[in-house]
């Protein structure tokens, strides 16, 4: 079933995006190598947190240049994800630290009953990583959209200057911050629905303070800051590097003439 699905997913990304298609499908399963690889290593002793950075930039390099090309759009991209991962890690390093959310919760004491509780691996540090590479993928994709778009409205518009630039970028990055945080709103309160069946008779105030609920919460507004942080950024980023790019190529070609 698994086979099948894959053969058609393949099938689908070749019809609707062709070339560009079958390098999507190439990156997803080198996104699915890069986590194995985070679990292999991870267990051989290495730090979670240093691990997830890496994997963090290896996703976002693979996801950047393999599809999209080594160009400035690309190039802006990878700059302001940086940036914003950067301050993503301190924010989830002090949340963690000061809340103390790691570990398993009730739920998975049957699951991991079998097992032992000496893994050898400090779960702080595997919480902290597994939050930088939830956020990833979302101000990856928001943050190569607002700079395409914004290449796009100065090859149309070249007259431009960066600041009204910057303010189209915001623009764009507006329009996809609302869609961009129903997605992620919707995908990740789907795991509540286990959670609220199994402590259905709960009192509100046992809902809120359980661990489960906690990670969950503080994933899901993690991903919203992280998404919405993107978008000025790359906005501003982006403003001054395409510009220049154009003032440089103009120049170029008057020297030629």
């Amino acid at each position: 079933m698994i086979t099948l699905l894959s053969i058609t997913l393949l099938v689908l990304l070749l019809i609707i995006g062709r070339s560009r298609g079958f390098k999507t499908y190439i990156t997803l399963y080198l996104g699915i190598f890069l986590i194995i690889l985070y679990l292999l290593l991870m267990k051989s002793g290495l730090n979670p947190i240093i691990l997830s950075i890496i994997i963090c930039m290896l996703a976002t390099l693979s996801t950047l240049f393999i599809i999209n090309g080594v160009n400035i759009k690309t190039k802006t991209s990878f700059v302001s994800i940086m940036i914003v991962l950067l301050f993503i890690f301190t924010l989830i390093f002090i949340i963690v630290k000061r809340g103390n959310i790691q570990g398993f919760s009730m739920e998975s004491l049957e699951a991991i009953g079998g097992y032992s509780y000496d893994i050898g691996t400090n779960m702080i540090d595997v919480m902290i990583g597994m939050y930088l590479i939830c956020i990833i993928g979302t101000i990856i994709d928001t943050s190569i959209s607002i700079s395409s778009a914004m290449n796009e409205v100065l090859e149309n518009n070249q007259h431009l200057n960066s600041k009204e630039l910057f303010k189209s970028g915001m623009n764009v990055g507006r329009d996809i911050m609302s869609t961009t945080i129903n997605t992620l709103y919707f995908a990740i309160i789907a795991n509540f629905i286990g959670f609220f069946l199994w402590h259905r008779g709960a009192t509100f105030e046992y809902v809120l303070n359980y661990k489960a609920f906690d990670q969950e919460v503080i994933q899901l507004l993690i991903s919203f800051i992280g998404s919405i942080m993107i978008i000025p950024i790359t906005a501003y980023i982006s403003s001054i590097t395409l510009k220049r790019k154009k003032i440089f190529n103009f120049k170029e070609k008057k020297q030629d003439r």
